[in-house]
């Protein structure tokens, strides 16, 4: 999953790290001959690297960055009370990532593009949503599910 550089910071070892919009960082070192990023030895080749876009194999996993805390939660909707919002194509915000868990029945979570891939969700089942990431949901039958939200705890 393709993801913008939004800033940079040194590790303990001085190691260059990569900010991404998603919330993870990755590391971009120069360490010739292997691996050739001069540009990160200065604060001008850094600057004009923001925005460009990284893989993040942790959002490929759906794996939420360390240390985002929960901050909003959605009320408990049944397959009579889902916003239609949620059943048509919708992301959530940059930096922002969400967990989808079902109390009871049965729920489709869906990823929109190519092949869609579907996951059914059963009572106690739950799903992370990548920031971003064009998705909906479909009740097959009855259910009950809400959606919980994360960011860092920079943005409280």
């Amino acid at each position: 999953m393709q993801r913008a550089i939004v800033g940079f910071h040194q590790d303990q070892d001085s190691d260059w790290v990569a900010e991404l919009s998603c919330g993870h960082g990755q590391h971009v070192r120069h360490r010739p001959p292997f691996t050739l990023r001069p540009w990160v030895l200065t604060p001008e080749g850094r600057e004009g690297r923001l925005g460009q876009q990284l893989d993040c194999p942790w959002c490929d996993q759906r794996q939420m960055p360390s240390g985002y805390v929960a901050y909003r939660k959605t009320p408990v909707f049944t397959e009579g009370t889902i916003p239609r919002g949620l059943l048509s194509r919708h992301s959530t915000k940059p930096g922002v990532w969400g967990r989808l868990e079902v109390l009871s029945g049965t729920l489709d979570f869906v990823i929109e593009g190519p092949g869609e891939p579907r996951e059914t969700l059963r009572a106690g089942g739950s799903v992370v949503i990548a920031p971003e990431v064009e998705h909906r949901v479909e009740a097959p039958g009855p259910v009950a599910f809400y959606v919980e939200f994360y960011r860092s705890p920079s943005k409280e």
